[in-house]
């Protein structure tokens, strides 16, 4: 495997941010037991996974609570991991742009500088927590440009998570006055994923297939229940996984693998 941590400025951001990608390359094992690396060429373009971090976290973060360098490898597809701040992935009402910056910026990085295939139908959009909402959140926004989207313990109903009133408001690590511009109304907007996608429905807009896990011990299950519930009745493509577990690096580690095993599925 190829591992490359990167540097770049960003003129969406406006200041330099960081990425992990990680390239199935031949490795050690396949020279020496004589498997084959014929993956890897001249000119290959691998399927492409953007992987998204939860709050609280940054881009070093799957690759260092999980193992998903050797699930890479094992599924040959370049991961790219951003980072995004607490931003719940939103141009910012008062900050930085990251929905610009995720569906644009970056793989338009990815696709010059890394073998990375430039077909809508290589590319994947996934997350934990905060990014499992800006998974479906960014891919029902840009439902052309995603083969297929996942979310991992996603906070995926913003009526749950964003605070009621302004002294919870002003209590919270978020930031939400500067996320969005009245984070008392955000629900039944754009920034709504269950809004969302009932309004592609009404607009005969088809969206990505969706896959969403949850562990039945997560505070978050229930709203990922009713997101599912939402997503069933409207005849969205979704698959829906769930197994014990709570709001942890041991449930993501876990679950990225049987997402990754329904990406394989789906291409096959």
């Amino acid at each position: 495997m190829a591992f490359v941590t990167t540097t770049f400025f960003s003129p969406v951001l406006g200041f330099k941010t960081d990425l992990n990608v990680i390239i199935p390359t031949p490795d050690s094992d396949e020279v020496l037991n004589h498997k084959d690396t014929s993956y890897f060429y001249q000119g290959v373009r691998f399927p492409v996974l953007y992987l998204l971090h939860g709050a609280y976290g940054d881009y070093s973060d799957w690759a260092r609570l999980t193992g998903i360098e050797r699930y890479a490898k094992k599924h040959r597809i370049v991961v790219v991991m951003p980072s995004a701040s607490n931003s719940f992935y939103q141009d910012m009402y008062m900050g930085s742009a990251y929905d610009t910056f995720i569906t644009k910026e970056v793989p338009q990085f990815a696709e010059t500088y890394f073998p990375v295939s430039r077909k809508a139908e290589d590319r994947y959009l996934a997350g934990l927590s905060m990014g499992g909402y800006g998974a479906l959140h960014l891919g029902f926004k840009n439902p052309d440009r995603y083969a297929a989207l996942i979310s991992l313990s996603g906070a995926v109903d913003l009526s749950a998570v964003v605070p009621d009133g302004e002294a919870a408001l002003e209590d919270s690590p978020f930031h939400w006055e500067s996320i969005f511009s009245d984070p008392a109304k955000i629900i039944g907007t754009e920034a709504d994923v269950l809004w969302q996608a009932r309004s592609a429905k009404a607009s005969g807009i088809k969206l990505p297939p969706v896959f969403q896990s949850c562990g039945t011990e997560d505070f978050l299950h229930k709203a990922n229940v009713k997101a599912y519930e939402c997503f069933k009745d409207l005849e969205l493509d979704v698959t829906y996984d769930e197994t014990a577990g709570i709001h942890d690096w041991d449930y993501w580690d876990a679950s990225i693998q049987r997402a990754l095993d329904w990406i394989d599925g789906r291409r096959k």
